[in-house]
């Protein structure tokens, strides 16, 4: 394996003696029900001075008194990064060790195909929950951006339900991508299984394919950048056309939209065509679409 890379040593101390993490029994452990509650509670705290500004306004027509002290916390950027980013790394961690496992790689590195010190392996979700992760995702995101808009708009309150919604667009890109990847390989794998039934699934590696596909999934990467271009051109189109000018700005204010709109449409619908073409190239790179690797 060669010399051990110093950033890894901690990853090391963290999978033991065992060289391994996780199981993937599927069930959840006390740890993952705390931390699930902890993330679903700052989630909807973080919603909250939104959420009832819209139902003060949607029932009584006037706007809500929210109070400076809660505003001032929930809607801090340096508290919502950070608390979100420790609760949302924890959350991912023991629910990949739920439905898999994370070890030392067993492979031996080299430069036609390099491979990372650490290996994982996962169950996939089923195709009919994973769709109904993306169009959840989908109508949260439109929740997000679209419901403000009800009412008159007010940034201090609604401030995380934008940063929200530009979480969750590029992670439905990516959830989309991996859709397709998914259901692409889960075809190609039949067709050469049903070819060689006594013999080996799958070509070798091409060393371009894992390292895009499998190794940095940038495929996935390019999805959710895509995604994030074509959602925030589409906003900003909707807000052009049903937006009264005067609100909006100048004539100059509205050119530069027009023009934002059409450069973040025509850079992000090719590119997510071109995102979905790649996911479905994974064969390509000689793996397992349940495993993974780390970077160094």
């Amino acid at each position: 394996m060669g010399r051990l890379h110093p950033t890894n040593m901690i990853g090391y101390k963290v999978l033991g003696k065992g060289g391994k993490l996780g199981g993937g029994t599927g069930r959840p452990n006390a740890v993952w029900w705390i931390v699930f509650v902890l993330c679903v509670l700052f989630f909807v705290a973080t919603l909250l001075p939104g959420g009832l500004t819209l139902v003060s306004w949607h029932t009584e027509q006037e706007q809500v008194d929210v109070s400076d002290g809660l505003l001032g916390v929930i809607n801090n950027p340096f508290v919502f990064a950070w608390v979100g980013m420790l609760l949302m790394c924890a959350m991912w961690m023991l629910e990949y060790t739920r439905r898999g496992s994370i070890g030392a790689s067993k492979q031996q590195r080299g430069k036609r195909a390099p491979a990372g010190s650490f290996q994982s392996e996962i169950r996939l979700l089923s195709t009919p929950l994973h769709l109904a992760w993306f169009i959840g995702l989908s109508a949260l995101t439109v929740a997000l951006l679209g419901l403000p808009w009800t009412l008159d708009w007010d940034f201090e309150i609604f401030f995380v339900w934008f940063l929200w919604g530009a979480i969750t667009a590029p992670v439905n890109g990516a959830v989309l991508g991996s859709l397709v990847k998914k259901t692409s390989y889960a075809r190609w794998y039949r067709r050469q299984a049903a070819k060689n039934p006594n013999g080996r699934v799958g070509p070798k590696a091409q060393p371009f394919w894992r390292s895009f596909s499998y190794r940095w999934r940038l495929d996935l990467w390019i999805c959710g950048a895509a995604m994030l271009m074509i959602v925030a051109g589409a906003l900003i189109w909707w807000i052009l056309a049903y937006l009264p000018a005067d609100d909006f700005g100048d004539a100059d204010d509205i050119q530069e939209a027009t023009v934002t709109t059409i450069v973040l449409l025509s850079i992000g619908v090719p590119a997510m065509a071109f995102g979905l073409w790649t996911c479905t190239q994974f064969w390509r790179s000689g793996e397992d679409i349940r495993t993974g690797e780390s970077a160094t």
